[in-house]
């Protein structure tokens, strides 16, 4: 190893920063990935959980919601799936038009009127 005239501190912070990635800007006209089915069930029923636990704090609600979601039946979390799927292939469908032309992703009446 070469001998340097420079402090190991300086070394080292040099060589940390070389092995950092850059994080890539994300394009904010790019389509929102799908929520999950969970996620869904949370939206849907967050108001109700509130108005019956109105003293609970965030992260209560959020642990009252997941536990609803726990308790419920196969049938009705296969309602949230159905939607989920409908979302997430909403989505694979405003994705491609995306890859395809960009722009014409973001506005829905650009593939109805063709």
């Amino acid at each position: 190893m070469p001998k340097t005239d420079k402090p190991k501190e300086e070394r080292a912070s040099r060589k940390v920063a070389a092995n950092k990635k850059v994080k890539a800007k994300k394009d904010p006209n790019a389509p929102k990935k799908p929520l999950s089915a969970f996620m869904i069930f949370s939206q849907e029923n967050r108001a109700r959980i509130k108005d019956e636990n109105p003293d609970a704090t965030f992260g209560q609600i959020g642990k009252l919601l997941g536990a609803a979601w726990k308790d419920l039946n196969a049938k009705d979390k296969a309602v949230y799936t159905t939607k989920q799927e409908k979302a997430k292939k909403q989505y694979e469908g405003d994705l491609a038009s995306y890859n395809e032309g960009g722009a014409a992703a973001e506005s829905p009446s650009a593939s109805e009127s063709e």
